[in-house]
């Protein structure tokens, strides 16, 4: 009598398949965040041109009212990293979600120019708030995957930026009054932050997806590593602010295009970023990281230089496509970067290096409105350039490693920790 083979079961695991699929809706959650982040902050600074139309603001009066919003939300960076210690970066992402909800309607109806300094100040504490928390709450997912997935949430902030970007246009178009159209983005980010909050990681699941312990005091975040992943980051976000701000400028004065080439600009520079990035977690997950990184840098050197050098706008504008395609991957990296120098401190280095964001904002905000002023707008994009070399040189920031013993417990031992 033959023996008989034991039952196969293709059905999986119920208990086995319980904590990926709330792993799942996790990931969900975090697209969800990063897409109200995206859709809320397009829809507002789409209408900054509105708003300065209607208090009759000048150019320097806008370049103030973008450096407060800017410092503010530098400020909301910090305050999310000590806030997601005590509470939770799940809770503190929905909270700082809800404000930038609330506040991004209130600058339209500014009176006057001191009350929309106040009201943007508002927005953007709340923005970098949720720029940090957002952060947090990807990176954490990533790592109880075990595989790269911070360029898809970043990717999703990107479209629905367009999407904003998309909505603004159409509404303006139909003469829908200032400061209502803003009121639909309200109510649709409280709506999708409300359903998605409980579906967020909780701080005891953050605990068990970076591999730490709350025995004995946590290690002190060592401050060079952390700088080191921040300088390519500022660099990054200093030439993101230069093309994203001034390269319909450049063009148009500096290249003798028709006004109509300044939008075009942006839209190629953003529409060719989030190309690179909707593939992005499969480029990393093949090449790594440093590799992904020093690539995009050594074209975006190249990028900058047709730029800088471009005898015609249209030359221009293919260096404005290739530079958004090799930046996209430097923020989501930097961000995975910097939680894995110490886990144990995750939550205050994203808050941290997110304040390279800000940074390169004001820094790129000032200096190339100064070198235009004294040699002209032909050679706005010199310090770009200069910036672009950067990254390439310091790719191995990004670089796979395993953390010291001393900065952590039983580490992940997937493909994003890094040191």
């Amino acid at each position: 009598m033959r023996t008989p083979h034991p039952k196969v079961h293709t059905s999986r695991n119920p208990q086995k398949d319980a904590p990926m699929t709330r792993l799942q809706l996790a990931r969900t959650a975090v697209f969800v965040a990063f897409a109200i982040q995206g859709l809320t902050f397009a829809s507002l600074i789409t209408r900054l041109e509105s708003i300065a139309t209607k208090l009759d603001l000048s150019a320097g009066d806008v370049f103030v009212v973008l450096g407060v919003t800017t410092a503010v939300g530098a400020i909301g960076s910090v305050a999310a990293g000590h806030l997601a210690t005590r509470i939770g970066s799940a809770a503190t992402l929905s909270l700082m979600l809800a404000g930038a909800s609330l506040a991004a309607v209130a600058p339209a109806f500014a009176p006057t120019m001191a009350t929309l300094l106040v009201l943007n100040g508002v927005y953007g504490f709340f923005l970098g708030g949720v720029d940090a928390s957002m952060n947090m709450q990807g990176t954490a997912t990533q790592d109880a995957y075990g595989r790269p997935l911070m360029n898809g949430f970043h990717a999703m902030w990107s479209a629905a930026a367009v999407l904003g970007a998309v909505y603004a246009t159409v509404t303006i178009a139909l003469g829908v009054p200032l400061g209502l159209d803003m009121i639909p983005i309200a109510v649709i980010g409280l709506a999708a932050n409300a359903a998605t909050f409980g579906l967020l990681l909780s701080p005891q699941a953050v605990d068990a997806a970076e591999k730490r312990t709350s025995r004995g005091p946590k290690p002190q975040l060592p401050w060079l590593p952390l700088l080191l992943v921040a300088v390519p980051t500022f660099a990054m976000w200093f030439i993101d602010s230069a093309a994203s701000a001034w390269g319909g400028i450049y063009v148009v004065d500096g290249l003798g295009a028709a006004a109509a080439a300044g939008p075009a600009i942006y839209a190629a520079y953003q529409l060719v970023l989030l190309a690179v990035r909707l593939p992005g977690d499969r480029l990393v997950a093949r090449f790594g990281p440093e590799r992904v990184i020093r690539t995009g840098g050594i074209v975006g050197v190249g990028a900058l230089g047709l730029i800088v050098a471009a005898p015609h706008w249209s030359v221009a504008a293919l260096g404005f496509a290739l530079l958004g395609g090799s930046l996209a991957m430097v923020p989501p990296q930097s961000f995975v970067a910097a939680a894995h120098i110490s886990p144990d401190n995750a939550e205050e280095a994203i808050a941290r290096v997110n304040l390279a964001n800000y940074a390169g904002y004001l820094a790129a905000a000032s200096l190339i409105a100064g070198v235009a002023e004294l040699f002209g707008e032909r050679s706005m994009f010199i310090i770009p350039l200069a910036m672009a070399f950067l990254i390439p040189l310091m790719a191995g920031r990004f670089a796979v490693r395993t953390a010291p013993e001393s900065t952590r417990v039983n580490g992940p031992k997937n493909s994003g920790a890094v040191s």
